[in-house]
Formats: structure tokens, C-alpha cells, sequence
């Protein structure tokens, strides 16, 4: 068995099977030591084509693979599982059908071909169930109307300052907010209210 696991036709797939076992393992550690890597991508937002086509497409393809719907580290485990184990599997049947494995040329691809919605339907159902395991990244929509308190500097028309709020995630976000009123100042120490999304920075209101 050791060395169908480890033989050329399935390295890759050995490979993947390891990469989920080793995140497993620090995962475990990082219950011990209150770190976690399963969440280092949910910030990450996929960037917008130019192309308006283009840019629907990927935002069908995203929502059909679930990648919108999970972290993109749990989405890459439950993809990376998948794949190793077709593949595994396809080279078992080859074995005890012809005697041989599949060449890496078919296997991979097939194992990549059925993975993936393989991954997309677990996604789903994985999702549904976990919902607060969703991505805890926020959208510049869901900035309006929260609160945030200016840390540091002076904020007015033409220069803003830095603020701090807290989402419902509890994860802590840091914007630049100048006045929406010109006439406004805004200074250490002040509640805000952000109102509209500006390049590099927010308009944000006094909260009364």
C-alpha cells in the first residue's frame, strides 16, 4: 500500500491527501495556542473584470463552486480531499482492472473534472449548515451606517482621519472618514456614522 501511495502515478494525489493532513495537524495545534489558518483568505475579494461579460461569468462560476459561500482555506481542504482521493480511487479500479494505473495525463484532469462538483455540492451543503463559518469578509455595502470612533487625527473636508469599528464578526476594521458636511470637524475620540463610499476613504456623519 505504501508504495501505491507513494508511486509516480499518484504523487499528486498523495500530495493533496498530505496538504489536508498537515493543515489538520496545525489546525489541532492552533486550538492549543488560539491561532487558526482556516480563516487567513476570508478577506480576500475577487477582483471585478473590466469586462462586464467576463465579470458575470466568474460571478456565476464563484456562486456555482460555493467559493462566495465558504473561507477560501475550508473551500481549498474540501477540493484538495476530493481530488486525492477520485484520484486514488480511479488508480485502485485501474489496478484491479488492466493491472496498471491510469497515465497522470487522464488521471489528474478526471480527478480534477469530478472533484470540483464534488466540492461545490458539499460547499453548499456545508455551508447551509454552518453558516457562521461563512467568509467574515464585508462588502463596502455593508460599511453604511455602521459606527466607528476616530483614533487618530483630525478629520475634514480633503483630510481625513482614521477610524475603527468593530464588525459583527467581531473583527475589528480601520477606514479613512472625512465630513460629508464641509463645515464638520471630526477628531480623536468622535462617533461617526459612515454614509457614502469615496476613493480611499468614507463620508461619514456625527453621531448625534
Amino acid at each position: 500500500m505504501p508504495a501505491f501511495i507513494l508511486s509516480d502515478t499518484n504523487l499528486w494525489f498523495s500530495a493533496a491527501i498530505a496538504i489536508v493532513l498537515v493543515v489538520f495537524l496545525i489546525e489541532l495545534l492552533g486550538m492549543f495556542l488560539g491561532a487558526s489558518i482556516l480563516g487567513v483568505f476570508d478577506d480576500v475579494e475577487v477582483v471585478s473584470s473590466p469586462d462586464a461579460a467576463t465579470g458575470s461569468s466568474l460571478s456565476v462560476l464563484s456562486n456555482w463552486l460555493c467559493l462566495d459561500k465558504l473561507p477560501f482555506m475550508i473551500w481549498m481542504i474540501i477540493f484538495l480531499t476530493f481530488f486525492g482521493l477520485c484520484g486514488l480511487m480511479f488508480n485502485v479500479v485501474s489496478q484491479a482492472i488492466i493491472s496498471s494505473s491510469l497515465p497522470v495525463a487522464l488521471s489528474i484532469p478526471l480527478a480534477f473534472a469530478i472533484a470540483l462538483p464534488l466540492t461545490a455540492r458539499f460547499g453548499l451543503r456545508l455551508a447551509r449548515l454552518l453558516p457562521k463559518n461563512e467568509s467574515s469578509a464585508l462588502s463596502a455595502d455593508a460599511f453604511v451606517g455602521v459606527t466607528a470612533c476616530i483614533t487618530s487625527g483630525k478629520a475634514q473636508r480633503d483630510n481625513p482621519a482614521e477610524a475603527k469599528f468593530i464588525d459583527q464578526h467581531q473583527q475589528p476594521h480601520y477606514v479613512l472618514v472625512e465630513p460629508i458636511d464641509a463645515q464638520d470637524i471630526f477628531v480623536r475620540g468622535d462617533n461617526v456614522i459612515l454614509v457614502e463610499k469615496a476613493e480611499g476613504r468614507w463620508l461619514a456623519m456625527r453621531y448625534q
